[in-house]
């Protein structure tokens, strides 16, 4: 049941439906009385209610609270899936800072859920913000941030020489950050435009979704507006599509 969940939040699932679908996972856990399984599916419940727009700050369980429920029972995995559950949250709405935080706290997630499809996602995610970070900050952090992200870089590059299909899209569009880290314009329009034709054949919504915003802010840069507004629009469509409308809205509470 746990894994399924997990599968279905990354197959791009619709959120009402795949909402409905873990709500029933967490009812059944709870009836078996499972409760370090079902703090390993509650996290994505409340991002796929935070991403609908349906969750507040005062109507549901925040992610520090699981935390410290994690902590207390010294569950290295409960405490994983909330921490790389919130770093999905702050990828989507561009919150770079925050999620540069919670990275460096979070350590390498991977050794908390050993041989799960969760530790191949997160360390996609530890290079585009690593990438992020690095493109914005001083020349000693810029060091140190494009150092983390090009080590992850190369871990997903060599799981991709290995067969993992599920991991192409993502280095489309970490080439891309990767190139604009490197003042080169031109590889990262290329490789934009790719990340997205990789993801919506996939049928990865969010993903292609996040490429276009991620677009967007690249073509915003160049002052090229007649891309950046088509980026904007077409990541519009795409995460509203996949009914995370509280992006389309850009009003969340992450912690």
């Amino acid at each position: 049941l746990v894994t399924r969940c997990h599968h279905l939040f990354y197959a791009a699932r619709a959120l009402e439906g795949l909402q409905k679908e873990i709500n029933t996972c967490i009812d059944i856990l709870s009836q078996l009385n499972l409760e370090s399984h079902r703090l390993c599916v509650f996290p994505y419940l409340l991002t796929v209610k935070r991403l609908r727009g349906v969750c507040t700050k005062d109507s549901c369980m925040g992610f520090e609270n699981i935390l410290k429920i994690a902590s207390a029972a010294n569950n290295l995995a409960n405490r994983g899936h909330a921490i790389f559950a919130q770093l999905e949250l702050l990828v989507v709405f561009n919150e770079w800072e925050s999620a540069s935080e919670l990275l460096a706290e979070a350590g390498n997630l991977r050794l908390s859920i050993p041989g799960h499809f969760v530790g191949v996602r997160f360390t996609a995610l530890e290079a585009l913000i690593s990438f992020k970070m690095a493109q914005t900050s001083a020349l000693l952090a810029r060091i140190m941030w494009k150092r983390r992200g090009v080590k992850a870089f190369k871990l997903l590059q060599s799981w991709a020489k290995k067969g993992n299909v599920n991991v192409v899209h993502s280095l489309y569009l970490l080439s891309a950050e990767l190139a604009v880290l490197k003042g080169d314009g031109k590889k990262a329009e290329e490789r934009f435009k790719t990340a997205v034709m990789v993801a919506a054949t996939s049928g990865l919504r969010q993903d292609k979704a996040l490429a276009h915003n991620l677009a967007h802010e690249f073509y915003t840069s160049q002052g090229d507006k007649y891309w950046a507004d088509y980026s904007h629009e077409q990541s519009q469509e795409a995460y509203s599509d996949w009914g995370a409308n509280a992006k389309v809205d850009q009003k969340i509470v992450i912690r």
